[in-house]
């Protein structure tokens, strides 16, 4: 990393493992806090609903959609259990 450079590459980036693959998500905290704030837990959330806010802001292949959007709600279940 350049000294001179103050960003950080991995800000805002969830890491998570996806189909075995480590992948880098973006804006996960925001979606978290967007199903928090109307109250919808893990449970509650649909494969499709969580690939439409992940989609927002990444790329999913359409051959890993299950993979991800299991992925994403198992972190968020854990999150909401603390």
């Amino acid at each position: 990393m350049n000294r001179g450079c103050s960003c950080d590459p991995d800000k805002g980036l969830t890491r998570l493992t996806v189909a075995g693959a480590q992948v880098g998500l973006s804006g996960i905290e925001e979606l978290f806090a967007q199903w928090r704030a109307v109250g919808r837990g893990a449970a509650e959330l649909s494969d499709r609903e969580v690939l439409a806010g992940l989609r927002r802001r990444n790329y999913v292949s359409r051959g890993v959609e299950t993979e991800y959007a299991a992925a994403v709600l198992a972190l968020y279940a854990r999150q909401c259990s603390k």
